[in-house]
């Protein structure tokens, strides 16, 4: 991983903290930052060190004139690494927040390509079988069947467009849990053989599992 590659895995643990209009800058010329980002009606200018040995006071020195420079209310340098005792006292003295051990590894590879299948499989499984009940009635034609149809439906755009976002993640999951329970546990008590449906389950474990291993992997440390 280089420096820019890690700017953007910034980005989006920024987008997973809550906040909103994160840019990463052009690179050259960026005046020390590397990330312009909102929260809570605060402008940030951030940013980014891909360091293996402690961050010390320039890039402090950096993100603080950087900050001004782009008119933003709050400076912030992220780092996979650590800072050292002067940089958080400099910090400290400026206002400027320092976010730690930011890990370079986003969510895996493998993980995002299985549930982006996985998404679309159900996003085509709900759409034919919505146009199955309304033109064959098959299965019969009732409110909960659409209701559980679009349920999977949601489920499966909504991982799709938020995959990389916390609340569209639990939100996703939660519809998967929802279809799951009112449309196929029915089907798994009625009948032995349908304990291979409980795989059904699957996608809203992952996809909870890695909405909160997203937001939670880098806490903001305790200054």
């Amino acid at each position: 991983m280089d420096g820019l590659q890690f700017e953007h895995r910034c980005a989006e643990l920024l987008r997973y903290r809550g906040f909103h209009k994160v840019t990463v800058t052009k690179g050259s010329g960026d005046q020390g930052v590397d990330i312009l980002a909102k929260k809570n009606g605060i402008k940030y200018g951030i940013q980014c060190k891909y360091y293996s040995y402690p961050v010390g006071n320039k890039a402090i020195q950096e993100a603080y004139a950087g900050a001004v420079f782009y008119d933003c209310d709050k400076a912030m340098v992220m780092t996979n690494s650590t800072f050292t005792r002067a940089a958080w006292e400099l910090a400290d003295k400026l206002g400027v927040e320092l976010w730690e051990r930011c890990s370079p590894n986003g969510s895996s590879s493998f993980i995002s390509r299985i549930m982006r299948i996985f998404n679309v499989f159900f996003m085509i499984c709900g759409v034919s079988m919505s146009i199955s009940v309304s033109l064959l009635n098959f299965p019969e034609d009732t409110i909960r069947n659409y209701v559980n149809l679009l349920m999977l439906i949601l489920a499966a755009v909504t991982g799709l467009i938020g995959w990389n976002r916390f609340l569209p993640c639990i939100i996703s999951g939660m519809l998967y849990f929802g279809f799951f329970i009112s449309a196929l546990i029915p089907m798994v008590f009625a009948s032995d053989s349908c304990w291979y449906m409980l795989l059904m389950l699957l996608p809203a474990i992952i996809t909870i599992a890695h909405a909160f291993y997203a937001k939670f992997r880098n806490r903001k440390p305790d200054q």
